[in-house]
């Protein structure tokens, strides 16, 4: 008797793994969708090394696009002549070719402001210097990285927390 239940136990455990495998499995899929939809346009591929990476030159012409688009997407503003609100008409646009932001292949465990060959804003290196990509870190710098450093480039946001997990769970693995 004592085997039989020994049996169905280690029956019920092995299905329960194969459960949660399945579940990591999805999850995985899920987290390439949503990366692809969300992040790649900025961050380009995370299955491939980064090729023709921009340079300086082409990071500051990104900065400044980046810059405008900021201004241009901002809460419309208060004429001088008559306090109404109007909304921006004569903005300038620059085009601009992505990825505009560090390939995040390998993010997981990197410290934060080392991707090679890539300009970090003065205000990211100050406040992240020396901090390591780790679930807490991603998680939070996912959600809203304007109100963890003030100042950075980065404009995203992503308030579920179930997409942000998905998310971080595919770079966790693509190192």
């Amino acid at each position: 008797m004592n085997s039989v239940n020994a049996s169905a136990a280690f029956v019920a455990a092995a299905m329960m793994l194969g459960t949660a495998a399945l579940a990591q499995d999805d999850d995985l899929a899920a987290g390439e969708k949503l990366y692809t939809s969300q992040c790649m346009v900025c961050h380009g591929k995370v299955t491939a090394p980064p090729t023709g990476w921009l340079g300086p030159a082409q990071q500051r012409v990104v900065r400044l696009a980046m810059l405008q688009a900021a201004v241009r997407d901002a809460p419309d503003t208060m004429t001088f002549e008559s306090g109404e609100p109007h909304a921006a008409t004569n903005a300038v646009r620059l085009a601009v070719a992505p990825p505009y932001g560090p390939n995040l292949r390998g993010i997981y465990g990197r410290t934060a402001g080392t991707f090679p060959n890539f300009v970090y804003s003065a205000a990211f290196l100050k406040a992240l210097k020396g901090m390591e990509w780790n679930d807490a870190a991603l998680d939070v710098w996912i959600t809203n990285p304007q109100k963890w450093v003030p100042g950075v480039y980065m404009f995203y946001k992503q308030q579920d927390a179930e997409v942000r997990r998905k998310i971080i769970h595919y770079l966790k693995a693509n190192p």
